[in-house]
């Protein structure tokens, strides 16, 4: 890769990632499960809906038959080669090839294939720290639920806790639309809450919202204070993020309703106790100096997350309340296609960053341009780099490019005299590492 003048021996801390946050089997599995994961929406779009959903039901139980059965009848596994050869001219095709090879070799891909799964056997964090190493990263914020500080060193590895788990205590509204993307996240959001609920004693949310909401306060100062450093809402793929301020008897009245009546998830007392528990975490993390991440624009390359709900505009009710004018929000994800808009909220709040994760690996001329754009128009703290990966391969491409695009942003200001050089510098280093530990109140490395 091209050499690099203002980013290179600079330490990155990853603002977004999942490191160890691995799924049940999937400590087994290799590249090739990533391959598969990016081609779902080739599948889905090429089987009867009914089909598609039973594959996804055998491949969650684990149904080796039904899923031979399936194939035989569909070409199931015919479509997921077709979309893997279509996916490698991807920039995520790209970046697999590129980190595997770094950590594994120039080798063919049947024999990266079975190193990653070995490595992945014999020792996963192991492998994740080897991965830290090569692309320069001192430190990642992981996005998980819990974490086996054992193996993932708090030093290295600070967890951030999704809220999203609390905001539906009772479940959801049926689900009418294509894909298993939002199906997914609504099982892992229940699970999650259910393991809550057990580490506070309790087999399900209590009888009152009073109730409810001191064992959510509790529950996330208790994950504070085992080292959890922010917290994230995710919920872009299961509604719109046009959270809005509820008043506390309309909150009651929905939360007593959905107790009582699943029904009643049908109707707008879903959203309303939503809305009502966002501000009240909000709240909290205001007092408790928690910064809260956001997850803005696309999501995965299956049917689920709707582009119109992740509108990082369908969050100024959210952005300009008064309470809240000094709760560290952090857009995440460069808000793609939305790149525009989420410079203008950061530049009109002072309390709103902005960081590129998951860029690095799905976009390449667009991010150096986006780039471009929000370091010429924001000050310089707002700015900040992650991967949004849990997978040592794309870790490694996407640091490296992700510290690409970022040089040559850089260097592009430097030849326009919008910077000298030292300024470039110095922006190479606020944005790898220097504005996420202000933000976070970390130590620099």
């Amino acid at each position: 890769m091209t050499s690099l003048t203002y980013t290179d021996g600079v330490p990155a801390i990853d603002h977004h990632s999942h490191a160890g946050y691995v799924r049940p089997g999937e400590e087994l599995e290799g590249i090739d499960a990533l391959e598969r994961e990016n081609a779902a929406g080739h599948v889905e779009a090429n089987l009867p809906v009914g089909v598609f959903d039973e594959f996804v039901a055998a491949r969650g139980r684990g149904d080796r038959d039904e899923l031979a059965r399936l194939d035989a009848a569909h070409g199931i596994e015919r479509l997921f080669d077709e979309s893997i050869r279509f996916q490698s001219t991807s920039v995520h095709g790209v970046s697999l090839v590129e980190g595997s090879r770094a950590l594994y070799g120039d080798l063919g891909h049947d024999e990266i294939v079975r190193m990653s799964r070995d490595r992945r056997r014999a020792d996963f964090a192991g492998l994740y720290g080897e991965a830290l190493d090569i692309s320069g990263t001192a430190a990642v914020l992981t996005d998980l639920p819990w974490i086996d500080a054992d193996a993932w060193t708090p030093e290295r590895y600070k967890p951030i806790g999704r809220i999203d788990p609390y905001l539906y205590p009772f479940g959801h509204p049926a689900f009418r639309r294509r894909g298993s993307d939002t199906p997914r996240f609504r099982r892992v959001f229940a699970t999650v809450l259910e393991g809550l609920l057990k580490t506070a004693g309790l087999d399900a949310p209590p009888a009152t919202l009073g109730e409810y909401v001191a064992f959510v306060r509790d529950s996330i100062i208790r994950r504070q204070e085992s080292g959890f450093v922010g917290l994230k809402i995710a919920s872009a793929y299961v509604r719109a993020l046009d959270f809005r301020r509820r008043p506390r008897d309309e909150a009651e009245a929905a939360y007593t309703t959905l107790r009582s009546d699943a029904a009643s998830l049908e109707t707008p007392a879903y959203t309303a106790l939503a809305d009502y528990l966002v501000f009240a975490i909000a709240e909290l993390a205001v007092e408790r100096e928690l910064p809260v991440q956001i997850h803005t624009g696309m999501g995965h390359a299956e049917p689920g997350l709707l582009l119109s709900g992740a509108d990082p505009r369908n969050l100024e009710p959210l952005l300009s309340d008064p309470v809240l004018n000094r709760l560290r929000i952090i857009l995440i994800h460069g808000g793609y296609p939305y790149t525009s808009l989420l410079p203008a909220l950061s530049q009109a709040h002072g309390n709103v960053f902005l960081d590129y994760s998951w860029m690095p690996y799905l976009h390449h001329h667009a991010l150096e341009r986006m780039l471009q754009e929000w370091l010429e128009l924001l000050p310089a703290d707002r700015v900040m780099f992650g991967t949004d990966t849990g997978q040592p391969e794309f870790h490694v491409a996407s640091t490296a490019r992700g510290r690409l695009a970022l040089d040559r942003a850089l260097t592009a200001g430097v030849a326009d005299r919008l910077w000298t050089t030292s300024q470039a510098e110095w922006l190479a280093a606020r944005v790898l590492n220097e504005n996420l530990c202000r933000v976070y109140g970390l130590e620099k490395p």
